[in-house]
């Protein structure tokens, strides 16, 4: 077993080098998310959450091989790290519990950094007197040498008489080193990086099975309140009734001029609207979340009136979803004003997840759930929406809106990655040449790259501009 996972770590490190040093990520990450997943496959629990778990960053490095943008890389990044953590822990609850687990592995590993090696050597030493000898006091001399030389570079950049005494010898070692034939100090960076988070990986350093944070499965609030204060329980229906009115008039007033009317606002007043407004009532949703987990978080489940306490808060988060559509209406308003920007498709992904959010909130409500199950549930949904969307080429989306909007900002356009060209094409040829020199530009960074790099997005993207260029 031990060989096997020697075996396995060594080779991924190979794949790991020979595929990303210097190529940019496309679809070299797609296999290597496809080996890391066919490398642990048969540790996994044959249960539907190892399926799902690990079809995240298999789904989501697909995103990257077809439309290749910084959004989707990062998320598979994220999808990887969690499923790490799952490999290591099947039972965690959360999908923030998985990148815990993987992060905690990760540091631990500094502590199993020399591990693979000392099998090797523990296997070839054994056959050799005089190499286990050689060996032993190595093992005796590393650690504390690596401990002088950290604390000798710490006193060097501290002291400077310390520095000037010590200069002819630093020197001489930095010399040795760029003189080592075929040594780059990058590439060694770069690989014991790589060592690093593939250690992590293949090597499980005690990981707590028991921490709850991670592994806590129950939903429930248990009943072990022996005393319900009134007191408590009539503040709550105070607050929410008051609260309840306020949003119904500000729903009413929303309804009324912004659904209905919103064609005589003026540019100003939708400015205001959008930028002022649409953070606040951002921030009013999130305190309500807030407030109505507070009250929702003990005793208060189990009044003998709690069934008129929930219909108040249940009535607050119908109201707080029409606040919700009134901020996507604010926004698409905006949008229809002014045109696209990532930053108003921030908004909308925002309200996606505030939505999802008020839905488990919902369910905590009636099931009297707690607050981990929340957590719990919103962590897997965000992840799914982040997967779902790094199939959207934004740049593209959003070049290809604003041209067809009348007034267009052609300045935000250009600031767009390339990707943006061909709906600068397609549908205003006159301002592609600005283009031109950033294609030129993208041509001669892709010839550095080999097959590795090769994504769906930048071929079609090339073949296209090849054609309609020359």
């Amino acid at each position: 077993m031990k060989n096997l996972k020697l075996i396995s770590l060594y080779a991924t490190l190979l794949i790991y080098y020979f595929f990303f040093w210097e190529e940019k990520l496309g679809l070299n990450l797609f296999i290597f998310n496809a080996i890391i997943i066919g490398l642990v496959y048969q540790n996994l629990p044959k249960k539907p959450k190892s399926y799902f778990v690990l079809a995240m960053p298999f789904i989501s490095s697909l995103s990257v091989l077809l439309i290749n943008t910084s959004f989707n890389k990062t998320v598979n990044l994220l999808t990887l790290a969690i499923f790490i953590g799952y490999i290591h822990l099947p039972n965690i609850n959360s999908s923030f519990a998985g990148i815990a687990v993987f992060i905690q592995n990760l540091f631990k590993s500094l502590v199993n950094f020399l591990k693979p090696f000392k099998i090797i050597i523990d296997q070839i030493g054994s056959k050799n007197q005089l190499l286990y000898t050689i060996i032993k006091y190595l093992k005796i001399s590393v650690l504390p040498l690596i401990i002088f030389f950290i604390f000798s570079l710490i006193f060097n950049f501290a002291n400077p008489i310390f520095e000037e005494k010590t200069s002819y010898l630093f020197d001489k070692i930095l010399n040795i080193i760029k003189n080592f034939p075929n040594f780059s100090l990058s590439r060694f960076i770069f690989l014991i990086f790589g060592y690093w988070v593939l250690l992590s990986i293949f090597y499980d350093k005690a990981i707590s099975k028991t921490l709850n944070i991670f592994t806590q499965k129950n939903e429930q609030i248990e009943n072990t309140f022996e005393e319900i204060k009134n007191e408590k329980f009539t503040s709550a229906v105070f607050t929410f009734s008051l609260i309840n009115l306020l949003l119904f008039y500000i729903n009413s007033i929303d309804i009324q001029y912004l659904w209905m009317n919103y064609a005589n606002s003026s540019a100003p007043a939708m400015s205001k609207l959008v930028h002022s407004g649409t953070y606040l009532l951002i921030f009013s949703i999130l305190l309500s979340v807030t407030i109505l987990i507070f009250y929702f978080k003990g005793e208060l489940n189990f009044h003998k009136k709690s069934k008129s306490l929930k219909v108040l808060s249940l009535l607050w988060i119908f109201q707080n979803c029409i606040l919700l559509l009134s901020v996507f209406i604010r926004n698409a308003k905006y949008v229809e004003m002014y045109g696209l920007t990532y930053k108003r498709i921030g908004v909308v992904i925002f309200l996606l997840l505030t939505f999802s959010g008020l839905i488990s909130l919902t369910f905590k409500i009636l099931k009297t759930y707690n607050f981990g199950f929340i957590l719990r549930t919103n962590s897997w949904s965000y992840v799914l929406i982040f997967i779902i969307l790094g199939f959207v080429n934004f740049d593209y989306e959003i070049a290809k809106y604003n041209l067809k909007h009348e007034n267009k900002d052609i300045e935000y356009i250009e600031n767009l990655s390339i990707r943006a060209l061909p709906a600068l094409m397609e549908n205003h040829p006159e301002y592609s040449p600005n283009y031109f020199n950033k294609f030129d530009s993208f041509e001669k960074q892709n010839e550095k790259y080999t097959w590795l790099s090769w994504n769906l997005q930048d071929y079609k993207l090339t073949q296209k501009l090849k054609s309609q260029i020359k």
